[in-house]
């Protein structure tokens, strides 16, 4: 395990991408959306993803020069189709196009068809709540991980993801929900593995239909419950319906995104005002706001450096050979066992 300052980090991705044949503002844009997600402790989402993911646009699985053309506007909604762009270059594409709607109307929603997986929903989301607006980022998976409460045990649903994000008391750190559908995005198994810990119970099923709390032989999420079971299967409706891609997935590339922006300043409300209210109440019974953990994280791992084992490191050094050198001072350790799971669960 090893800390590496997140400049620097930012710095060996965006050439990774860029050898991959990526423009320079959307290597940027990949590096930064990974790091920020390492720097906010969701190393799922964060920079293990850019090997898996340069070795798509190599294979051309993924566009590395989009051409990302509006296929309707009507000034609030907008369809985009992303020609196969990576998922957080579409994001944020996305967003931004729903910030610049919800500030001339109020509200803003933007469809995106065939972009890749697109990491930490709550990383792209977070870019609108940053500037005032109440924000919120879903995206359907490509592949079926995830069975259904007392079925018989086969994957049905994707396991789809959301995030919301509200102005927080501190402008630069909103209040952020991100969530997947199931009990556990694939990332936080994955990271389980890495770290030798076990699974919660209820989490996931063997490749046999019985449950498991081996990490490494998971092979079909669970959902939280009856309640989070009935999330998940309006989630996959919403986006199935909403982004124009299949109801159900069948693991074809190219998936659907969802972004909504809406200004409250158009309401007479204060958003930010309300959450430090209900942000102060929480607190004072020593509970956590969504999000908080994460910003706590941010600080730290600025200071400190992102970590890194072994295993991730070494990936992230070879997806740059031959070409892109990695920063002097990083080390060469050997790969462990890697973790196996669900194509799903690579971008």
């Amino acid at each position: 395990m090893i800390r590496v300052p997140a400049p620097e980090l930012a710095d060996y991705l965006e050439r990774l991408y860029r050898a991959a044949g990526m423009s320079r503002g959307g290597a940027r844009t990949m590096a930064a959306a990974h790091v920020e997600a390492d720097l906010r402790g969701i190393p799922g989402h964060g920079s293990r993803l850019a090997p898996p993911y340069v070795a798509k646009l190599r294979s051309g699985r993924l566009n590395p020069r989009p051409r990302v053309r509006a296929l309707h506007d009507s000034g609030v909604c907008l369809v985009l189709d992303a020609d196969l762009a990576p998922g957080p270059v579409a994001a944020r594409l996305a967003v931004t196009a729903c910030v610049s709607r919800a500030r001339r109307n109020g509200i803003g929603l933007v469809s995106v068809h065939r972009a890749g997986h697109a990491g930490a929903l709550g990383v792209a989301a977070s870019q609108a709540a940053t500037k005032g607006l109440v924000s919120m980022v879903a995206a359907p998976t490509s592949s079926a991980s995830v069975a259904l409460l007392g079925g018989t045990g086969a994957p049905v649903l994707g396991n789809s993801a959301f995030a919301v994000a509200v102005p927080g008391p501190e402008p630069d750190q909103p209040v952020v929900v991100d969530l997947a559908a199931a009990s556990s995005s694939w990332g936080r198994v994955h990271h389980r593995a890495r770290a030798g810990q076990d699974l919660p119970g209820g989490w996931a099923l063997d490749a046999a239909g019985c449950p498991v709390r081996d990490p490494h032989r998971a092979a079909v999420l669970l959902p939280a419950g009856e309640r989070g079971q009935a999330l998940a299967i309006v989630l996959q409706l919403l986006l199935g319906a909403l982004t124009s891609t299949c109801p159900l997935p069948v693991g074809a590339e190219g998936r659907g995104l969802l972004s909504l922006a809406v200004d409250p300043s158009r309401l007479g409300t204060n958003v930010a005002a309300a959450a430090g209210e209900i942000a102060r109440a929480v607190r004072a019974q020593g509970a956590r706001m969504p999000g908080d953990r994460a910003w706590t994280h941010r600080t730290t791992a600025q200071k400190d450096g992102i970590e890194l084992d072994d295993h991730d490191l070494a990936t992230l050094i070879a997806a740059g050979q031959p070409d892109v050198r990695a920063p002097h001072g990083w080390s060469r350790p050997h790969p462990t066992r890697p973790v196996t799971a669900p194509m799903e669960a690579l971008p």
